[in-house]
């Protein structure tokens, strides 16, 4: 449903925990796309930091490579690349609640899925 100002509303699912479920409405702006994108980010970061932590050392401790191009190549696992066509691979945790919420809001303003 649009509004004559451009707002959408938009139900957000919001999963505070596996037996907790709460439904609220919300009024949803590209501005607060931007900040539920950006709340996403953090909490995919968060989520990779100690997977990328220990695919580091992992590298480091079998002495292929030097420890800069270890910690150069772990740097950005986990996010979306190309594969081998050249399409985009999904990227991992985007199926934290965090992200779910800014993908609905994204997808309800006609951003994209």
């Amino acid at each position: 449903m649009r509004w004559r100002n451009g707002r959408v509303l938009v139900q957000v699912l919001l999963l505070s925990s596996p037996l907790l479920c709460a439904t609220r409405v919300i009024a949803v702006e590209q501005a607060d796309v931007a900040v539920l994108e950006s709340e996403c980010e953090a909490a995919r970061q968060e989520a990779l930091a100690p997977i990328r932590a220990r695919r580091t050392q992992s590298c480091i401790e079998q002495e292929l490579h030097g420890r800069e191009y270890c910690e150069q190549y772990y740097t950005t696992y986990g996010n979306v690349s190309r594969g081998p066509g050249g399409a985009p691979t999904q990227g991992y945790f985007y199926d934290l609640p965090e992200c779910k919420a800014w993908l609905d809001a994204r997808q309800a303003l006609g951003a994209g899925p």
